[in-house]
């Protein structure tokens, strides 16, 4: 994926990219600022067309799916979190409930909310406002959030920049116990390498290439999949090899 600058020059943000990440492991990505972290988190998520190769999410190309499709897939089957403020001033209950009124009523999504509060060892930020909120409770909402749609993937980007070693080692934890016992794969990005030593797998991303430095895949069943140069990275665009 390159982004233009200026008339002449492209900004080459993902340049060789092969991971795969399967049901119930964490992988965490390190990538200072401006190296292309939330982009490839965009491109696993379906949100942003890379400009060749290939995204596959359970055996499908994202990019073959019809758009409907795809769409329906980011806030139910994948989960993106990030420090981001919620729109609305509500309760974190409301909050994380509200995203999934049209998919379960408001009863079963109130219910999602506490459960997935509580899971995260975050009830007692139920009432609360986002203002209202420590950093380490503010992670602990986000995550919150997104596992409330019990997604087969979640997609956190650099959530813990904030937070204490210990801090983030303790919700990382959380969650990486969390990923094993419910069977969701976890991609993250990370710009402190501080926050990496619960993850199972480790990776680096920079120059737009990225090197995993951990263990081989244990093919326990893939959910997300960026082929490497020896597959199919076709461009569903343009029907060539990239």
């Amino acid at each position: 994926m390159s982004f233009p600058r200026g008339r002449r020059h492209l900004v080459r943000v993902l340049s060789d990219v092969s991971l795969q990440v399967d049901a119930g492991e964490v992988v965490a990505v390190l990538a200072q600022r401006a190296q292309g972290k939330t982009s490839l988190l965009r491109v696993a998520a379906g949100m942003q067309r890379p400009d060749h190769g290939r995204v596959s999410f359970e055996g499908e190309d994202l990019w073959r799916l019809p758009d409907r499709r795809r769409a329906r897939l980011l806030g139910g089957e994948i989960g993106l979190v990030g420090p981001v403020i919620p729109d609305l001033d509500l309760p974190m209950r409301s909050s994380i409930a509200l995203p999934l009124f049209a998919r379960h009523g408001k009863r079963e999504a109130y219910a999602r909310a506490l459960a997935a509060l509580e899971l995260m060892g975050a009830s007692e930020c139920a009432e609360q406002f986002w203002g209202s909120l420590a950093d380490w409770e503010r992670a602990l909402v986000a995550l919150a959030q997104g596992i409330a749609r019990e997604p087969k993937l979640l997609l956190v980007d650099d959530l813990t920049v904030s937070l204490g070693l210990g801090e983030a080692d303790a919700i990382m934890r959380r969650l990486d116990r969390l990923a094993s016992e419910r069977g969701f794969g976890v991609l993250m990005c990370v710009s402190d390498a501080g926050a990496m030593g619960w993850s199972g797998r480790v990776a680096t991303l920079a120059g737009g290439e990225l090197l995993d430095l951990s263990r081989t895949p244990a093919q326990q069943g893939k959910i997300i999949d960026f082929p490497g140069t020896g597959a199919d990275t076709r461009d569903p665009r343009r029907g060539i090899s990239s």
